[in-house]
C-alpha cells in the first residue's frame, strides 16, 4: 500500500455527505485535493477544512455536465499539480434533485436526460479530461461511486438505476484499455448512506446488520483502492449485506 502524501486527487460532488469525506479523507493521507462541485459554498467550505489540514487544495466549481469547465478545471489543475494521480466520480444523483421521482412509465423526457447526462455523460467527462495525462504518466486510478440500484433496481427509478449500472459497465471496459498504462479503474455500489449526521439503528432493511453506514464507510474504501496497484475492473458493494436477498434470518 502506497503513501498518498504528495499525490493529487480530484473528487466530484465533493462538497457535502459522501464526496466531502472523500475530498477529506485524501488531505488526512496528505494528497493535494481538487474540490470539484456545482455548489460554490459546500465546495468552498469542503476547501476551507482541507485547508486547515495542511495539504493544498483548488477549487472548481461546475457541473460535471458541463465539458468544456471540466476540462478547463483539469488543465489549471495539472499546471498547478504537474498531475491528477486519482479521480473520483462522485457526482450524480436521481429524479428526486428535481423532485421529479415518479414510475418509469410517466417520466419526462427532460428528467431522463438530466438523470443520464449527470450519472454517465458527468463521469465519461471527467474521466477523459484525466486519462491523456494519466497515460502519459503511466499512472492513475479512476474511481466511480455508482449504487446498490444498479445491482438489484430502485423503485421510481429507472433512470437512476440504469445510469448507476452504466458506470459498473465502464469501469469494466476502461480498465481494460487502460491497465498496460498502469492505471486501475473501479467502482464503489454503496448501499444506504446517512447523509445527515445521525445514524438509524434497528432497520434491518438498510442492511444485514441492522443499521444505515456513515459516509466514512465509503471514503474507507476508496482510500484502500486508491493504495492498491493491482485491483481494476471491480465493482466493491458496500452495503452492510442489503443485497445478500431474503431468507438471511
Amino acid at each position: 500500500m502506497r503513501d498518498l502524501k504528495g499525490f493529487t486527487a480530484m473528487i466530484t460532488g465533493a462538497g457535502k455527505n459522501i464526496g466531502k469525506d472523500v475530498a477529506l479523507a485524501f488531505a488526512k493521507e496528505g494528497a493535494n485535493v481538487i474540490v470539484c462541485d456545482y455548489n460554490e459554498d459546500n465546495a468552498k467550505e469542503t476547501a476551507r477544512e482541507i485547508e486547515m489540514l495542511g495539504v493544498e487544495v483548488m477549487t472548481a466549481v461546475c457541473d460535471v455536465r458541463d465539458r468544456d469547465a471540466i476540462f478547463t478545471y483539469v488543465k489549471q489543475a495539472e499546471e498547478r499539480f504537474g498531475k491528477i494521480d486519482f479521480l473520483v466520480n462522485n457526482a450524480g444523483g436521481s429524479a428526486g434533485l428535481l423532485n421529479k421521482l415518479t414510475r418509469f412509465v410517466d417520466a419526462e423526457p427532460e428528467t431522463l436526460d438530466f438523470v443520464l447526462d449527470v450519472n454517465i455523460k458527468g463521469t465519461f467527462n471527467c474521466a477523459q479530461a484525466v486519462l491523456r495525462s494519466m497515460i502519459e504518466n503511466k499512472y492513475g486510478k479512476i474511481i466511480n461511486i455508482s449504487s446498490i440500484a444498479a445491482i438489484c433496481g430502485l423503485y421510481d427509478r429507472v433512470d437512476y438505476a440504469a445510469a448507476k449500472a452504466a458506470q459498473i459497465g465502464m469501469v469494466k471496459s476502461l480498465a481494460m484499455e487502460v491497465g498496460e498504462y498502469n492505471i486501475c479503474v473501479n467502482c464503489i455500489s454503496p448501499g444506504a448512506i446517512n447523509r445527515d449526521g445521525s445514524r438509524r439503528e434497528h432497520m434491518t432493511y438498510l442492511g444485514e446488520n441492522g443499521h444505515a453506514g456513515d459516509p466514512k464507510d465509503i471514503s474507507d474504501t476508496v482510500i484502500f483502492l486508491a493504495k492498491n496497484d493491482y485491483i481494476t475492473g471491480q465493482n466493491i458493494i458496500v452495503d452492510g449485506g442489503r443485497t445478500l436477498g431474503p431468507g438471511w434470518r
